[in-house]
C-alpha cells in the first residue's frame, strides 16, 4: 500500500444508509448499535490515510455504542496500537476489567489484540493506528496501556493532541520517506506513556535484554501447539517464579487465560480461513493443545458465543464478499481490511 491512499466518507444525508455506509467505515476495527429512534439521523463521516507504516483517521458520528468483541479481536489477528484523540464529545470505555471517561482532548490507548467496549456521544476524533514493531524496544510494555486515558490536560497529553493535529493537518502533503518518519516519531511520542508505568513493570527483562512480558508472549506464541504448554514451563524456561508471571499476566487475563485466548484465536482463525470445510474441528482441537474437541468446543462457545462449527469462512474475506451488491457501498472501503491486516512497520 503506497503512502498517501486515501479512503474517505462524506455524504451528507443522514440516515439508514449513512450506518450501512459507516458498518463499512469501521468494520476493521469494532461493530456498533445504534438506536432505533435515533437511526434516522444517524451521521457518520470519516478520512482515512494510510500512510505506509501507520493509518490515521479523522472521522465523526453520531452517539452510539460500539465494542470489540473476542470473535472480532480473533478474525482480524491483529495487535496493532491505536490512540484515540477526542476532539469534541465524550465516551465510557471498558477494557481490562476497567472503565474511564474520554472526553475532549483527552487520548485513549488501545490494543487491538484485546477486546473493549464503549459508549459514545456524538463526537469527532482524530485515530492513528500503529503496528506494534514501530515501537522498538518499548513494544514489550504496551500490553498495560490497553484502555488508558492520557488526560489532554496534562503536559504529555496537550504535547500529544498539538502532535496528532499537526499530523492530520500535513500528512496530505508528506512524501514516503516523511510519512515513515511521521510513524516513527508518533511511535516515540506514545511510547513515552510507558512512563507512567511502576518501576517494576518498565524495567523487567528477558535473558536477552528483550523486555520480559515481550519475551514471554513470543515464547508462548511458538510454543501454542504443545499441550504442556503452561506456567510451570514459562518459570522454568525463564527462570520466573510463579508470583512474578502472574502479576506480570495479570493485564491480560492471567498466564492460562491468555494461553486459552492465543489458542483460541489460532483456532478461530483456521476455522475461519476460506471455507473451512475442508478442516475437522478435532484436527483443530488436538492442533492447539486443547485435550478433546468437547473441551475446545466448550472454550470456544464460553469465549465466542459461537459453536466451531458456526464461524467456518466467516474470515475478514468472507466478510467483504458478503457486503458485495449493496447499492449504498463504496467499494473502496473493501480494502481497509488488508490495510489493517497488512500494516507493518
Amino acid at each position: 500500500m503506497q503512502p498517501n491512499s486515501v479512503l474517505r466518507l462524506e455524504d451528507e444525508r443522514p440516515g439508514l444508509h449513512q450506518a450501512v455506509a459507516w458498518r463499512d467505515a469501521v468494520a476493521p476495527f469494532w461493530t456498533f448499535a445504534i438506536r432505533k429512534e435515533d437511526l434516522a439521523d444517524f451521521r457518520g463521516r470519516s478520512h482515512v490515510q494510510h500512510l505506509g507504516n501507520a493509518i490515521l483517521c479523522r472521522a465523526g458520528a453520531s452517539g452510539l455504542h460500539f465494542t470489540r468483541d473476542r470473535a472480532l479481536v480473533a478474525r482480524m489477528g491483529v495487535d496493532h496500537i491505536l490512540a484515540h484523540v477526542r476532539l469534541s464529545g465524550r465516551s465510557r470505555v471498558e477494557a481490562g476489567g476497567a472503565a474511564q471517561d474520554c472526553g475532549p482532548g483527552d487520548i485513549c490507548l488501545l490494543d487491538l489484540s484485546r477486546p473493549l467496549a464503549a459508549q459514545s456521544t456524538d463526537y469527532q476524533a482524530l485515530t492513528v493506528v500503529l503496528p506494534r514493531g514501530l515501537f522498538g524496544a518499548d513494544q514489550g510494555m504496551l500490553d498495560a496501556l490497553h484502555g488508558q486515558v492520557i488526560r489532554g490536560a496534562s503536559p504529555f497529553g496537550r504535547m500529544l493532541n498539538d502532535h496528532l493535529r499537526a499530523l492530520d493537518a500535513h500528512a496530505p502533503g508528506f512524501s514516503e520517506p516523511e510519512a515513515g518518519a511521521a510513524a516513527r516519531a508518533t511511535a516515540v511520542l506514545l511510547g513515552a506513556a510507558v512512563s507512567r508505568l511502576p518501576e517494576a513493570e518498565r524495567t523487567a527483562q528477558g535473558p536477552d535484554g528483550t523486555p520480559l512480558l515481550l519475551a514471554l508472549r513470543r515464547f508462548i506464541e511458538a510454543e501454542l501447539a504443545s499441550p504442556d504448554l503452561n506456567a510451570e514451563t514459562l518459570g522454568r524456561h525463564f527462570g520466573i517464579s510463579r508470583s512474578a508471571l502472574y502479576r506480570l499476566f495479570a493485564p491480560l487475563g492471567g498466564v492460562a487465560g491468555y494461553i486459552r485466548q492465543r489458542r483460541l484465536a489460532c483456532a478461530y482463525r483456521d476455522l475461519a480461513t476460506g471455507d473451512g470445510r475442508g478442516t475437522r474441528i478435532s484436527e483443530v482441537a488436538y492442533r492447539w493443545g486443547f485435550e478433546s474437541p468437547a473441551h475446545f468446543a466448550q472454550a470456544f462457545r464460553s469465549a465466542y458465543g459461537h459453536a466451531p462449527r458456526d464461524v467456518r469462512g466467516q474470515g475478514p474475506a468472507a466478510a467483504r464478499d458478503g457486503s458485495e451488491g449493496r447499492p449504498d457501498r463504496a467499494e473502496a472501503w473493501g480494502d481497509f481490511y488488508d490495510w489493517v491486516l497488512k500494516l507493518a512497520a
